[in-house]
């Protein structure tokens, strides 16, 4: 009797102990799992960081590696709907007379009686050093307008009516990147904002080449990209354009053509002496325009 008494005491005992085991096997299969889980969200974090990091210090602009195609027709229709209006088109100032920083007149005085920001006339010695094409500050109008001889396109904007900055910095930055740039020349794709006097039409982007100015209500990418097609370096008329040759496969139209101006005439105006292809521009001096900037 005692014998019987004792046998449901054990199977209790080895019920529990098996209860017991299944318990810790259990919460040890979710502890791992649990382990599993935070070390993937952990790895995907460092990813994340990792790209961000990347993007910081290594990245930069994307790679185009197809080239960009835009239909003449949607151009035209994206110029209509942004309200762009052509104010001067290939009809540069006469006078491109060059100044040393130091005693170069205001913008004023050079600029103050045309369309603001200028399309061409007298201007810095230097040019404005292509550090970064997207810029947060006013650049100096006397030393870009160098840059618009040597055949760069300008995107100014007025903050107080454009919120894509960014997206304009980008854009440029891109172009850039894939071969409408030379550090050396100044000639590249330029954004700058633009408030000292502000834009003499009362739009909010004026785009500028050498001897062009258009002027539209809002950005739009597509008319941006069309401006550069049709006046960036050898597509348009600066004297010095071919120190911006337009790079191939890069931005096109698709069902248009535009000529290729290097050997074209500067349109009837004497190139000042010392200038021109084979211009050597090593000496201009980036801390003579960021002096003169800061006057």
């Amino acid at each position: 009797m005692a014998e019987r008494e004792r046998l449901p005491n054990k199977e209790r005992r080895n019920q529990a102990r098996d209860e017991r085991k299944r318990r810790e096997a259990q919460a040890a299969a979710k502890q791992k799992k649990s382990g599993l889980r935070t070390a993937l969200i952990a790895a995907g974090v460092l990813v994340v960081v990792g790209a961000v990091l990347a993007q910081a210090f290594l990245g930069g602009p994307a790679s185009i590696d197809d080239a960009i195609l835009i239909s003449s027709s949607d151009a035209d229709a994206a110029r209509q709907a942004a309200g762009c209006e052509l104010l001067v088109d290939r009809e540069p100032l006469e006078d491109r007379s060059h100044f040393e920083a130091a005693s170069a007149p205001s913008a004023d005085s050079l600029y103050g009686g045309g369309i603001r920001p200028t399309h061409s006339g007298p201007h810095m010695l230097q040019f404005h050093p292509i550090v970064s094409a997207g810029s947060s500050s006013q650049i100096d109008e006397r030393s870009t307008t160098h840059n618009l001889e040597h055949g760069s396109i300008i995107a100014w904007y007025d903050p107080e009516q454009i919120d894509e900055a960014n997206a304009m910095g980008s854009w440029s930055e891109t172009l850039n990147a894939n071969g409408f740039a030379s550090s050396n020349s100044g000639a590249a794709v330029m954004v700058s904002p633009y408030t000292d006097p502000g834009i003499s039409s009362g739009k909010a982007v004026a785009f500028r080449a050498w001897g062009v100015a258009m002027d539209c209500d809002e950005w739009d990418e597509t008319v941006a990209n069309s401006f550069v097609i049709d006046h960036y370096g050898t597509h348009g008329i600066a004297p010095e354009r071919t120190l911006g040759p337009y790079p191939d496969g890069v931005l096109a139209y698709d069902d248009v053509e535009v000529d290729d101006n290097t050997e074209a005439p500067i349109d009837g105006q004497l190139m000042p002496e010392g200038e021109g292809e084979g211009e050597d521009t090593s000496g201009t001096d980036a801390e003579d325009v960021e002096d003169a900037e800061d006057e």
